[in-house]
């Protein structure tokens, strides 16, 4: 049976958030919601503020296709979501950056400082 699209990305949160802590990474918060959209992880590596969007393909289809469906669209939407929860803690001048997560049934790709407002880089 095919799982539902929401408990799908409630998965693969989990298993991006617990990757992440194994290679050190401290949970500030899951699923933060701003009126501009959600960030699914903030994450901190030493110093840096990670804000993660995680992207959770378990069904068959190719590697990659949760990290191209990060448009630039969507891409605004974290920075904005971002730029608030910075404002609101007093933050705006922490070190931060953006990565993306894929989880699908054959394991985990991170790529770390995925994009910069206005772009991918990767």
């Amino acid at each position: 049976m095919k799982k539902a699209t929401y408990e799908t990305g409630l998965e693969g949160e989990d298993i991006a958030e617990q990757y992440l802590v194994n290679l050190g990474f401290r949970t500030i918060e899951k699923r933060h919601r701003e009126k501009t959209g959600e960030i699914d992880l903030i994450m901190e590596e030493g110093k840096t503020l990670v804000f993660v969007e995680v992207k959770a393909r378990f069904s068959e289809g190719r590697a990659g296709e949760g990290l191209r469906s990060v448009t630039p669209s969507k891409q605004k939407k974290i920075t904005r979501t971002a730029t608030l929860y910075l404002m609101k803690h007093g933050w705006l001048r922490r070190d931060i950056r953006f990565d993306v997560i894929e989880v699908r049934a054959d394991g985990v790709t991170h790529i770390p400082n995925a994009f910069q407002p206005g772009g991918m880089i990767f």
